[in-house]
């Protein structure tokens, strides 16, 4: 039994080392309509507004994160997002689930002050998904989403330490969501647990 508590002892301090927290670097939304040439980043630059990313309306918006790694990460073998989110109360779908996704980016040639809606990335794979209840209390909720290791694995080869991904929400149902960006305040931005 002793040995066994040791090893156990061992395997969590051994995990807890492995684990590094990546805050993120650049963070932002696109929208499209009117506002489909302006920059969000710059003139609302606190928050990521994530709503109806099919269509192309003034309501449309995906969100960007990017990540700097470490060069010593080559590959990983647990991923997971962090990042607060509050979802609205919608009026016309009140039991309804704000339902988001995290693609892919393979392009990291952006930035959150300068991309707009005419310059949306293409999106890749999709990483994770989450369904998210409205919030009652009107705060945020802080979500950690599983990403899939093959995909993020896949954007970090050629020696790439930087990743970029966006958050989606094509499964529009009248369930909007805003996350609060690093602007707004470090202790809240979104952030990656990576094992390796």
């Amino acid at each position: 039994m002793k040995y066994l508590v040791l090893i156990c002892l061992f395997t969590l301090t051994f995990n807890g080392l492995a684990q590094e927290k990546i805050m993120v670097s650049e963070d932002t939304f696109i929208q499209g309509g009117p506002s489909a040439d302006i920059a969000m980043g710059a003139t609302v630059p606190k928050n990521i507004r994530i709503f109806n990313s099919n269509a192309n309306s003034k309501y449309a918006r995906i969100g960007y994160l990017k990540f700097n790694l470490s060069k010593k990460i080559k590959t990983v073998k647990n991923v997971r997002l962090c990042i607060p989110l509050k979802v609205y109360k919608s009026a016309k779908n009140p039991t309804g689930k704000f339902e988001l996704e995290v693609m892919a980016i393979e392009n990291d040639n952006w930035s959150e002050n300068s991309i707009t809606w005419n310059d949306a990335l293409t999106l890749g794979k999709q990483l994770g998904a989450i369904s998210v209840s409205q919030a009652t209390n009107g705060k945020n909720q802080l979500l950690t989403i599983q990403l899939d290791v093959a995909v993020f694995n896949s954007l970090i080869l050629k020696k790439d330490t930087t990743v970029s991904l966006a958050l989606t929400n094509t499964n529009f149902n009248k369930v909007n969501a805003m996350a609060p960006s690093k602007e707004q305040s470090k202790r809240v931005a979104a952030y990656l647990l990576i094992n390796e």
